[in-house]
């Protein structure tokens, strides 16, 4: 079976797992990849912080709790909180279904563009989601991703999802 990923373009990236979306006037938009939720598995819950609430670049921002395991999300720039998706509180599986968009996770108003400046663009996470793939078994070396788009890439359990 194979698995197809997606990165849009027009997003920065803390990571391959957070992405981020200028919506304007110095908000972004934050939510986890295609990539992170897939590994995840099944989202069961998240916890994140109040709206209003200062966050600092690198203080612990998101918890993601899944069946397989736990993200601790770092924020990835420093700001105040501006909306939370309240959908997720009573569906996390958004994050699974939708990861770009009814899944994102929230809203921040940066507080220093000089954070933006340490965020990846589409080439820079590209080169490192391939090699995450590789390492985690996913891909193979020849693999290419490419932005906004999805590609396939080999699922190495999909010989053992004959029950779900």
């Amino acid at each position: 079976m194979k698995r197809s990923f997606r990165f849009p373009e027009h997003f920065l990236y803390q990571s391959t797992s957070v992405w981020l979306e200028d919506t304007g006037r110095g908000i972004y938009k934050l939510g986890i990849t295609d990539y992170t939720q897939y590994v995840l598995d099944d989202i069961i819950a998240i916890t994140f912080p109040e709206t209003g609430y200062l966050i600092e670049k690198d203080e612990e921002l998101v918890s993601i709790d899944s069946i397989e395991d736990t993200l601790i999300i770092m924020s990835p720039i420093g700001g105040t909180i501006t909306e939370i998706n309240e959908e997720l509180r009573q569906s996390p599986e958004l994050l699974n279904e939708s990861p770009y968009e009814d899944g994102w996770i929230l809203l921040i108003e940066v507080s220093s563009e000089d954070d933006l400046d340490q965020l990846y663009d589409i080439n820079e996470i590209l080169d490192q989601h391939q090699e995450e793939l590789v390492e985690s078994g996913f891909a193979d070396e020849e693999d290419d991703f490419d932005e906004d788009s999805y590609e396939d890439v080999e699922d190495p359990d999909s010989d053992s999802d004959s029950n779900h």
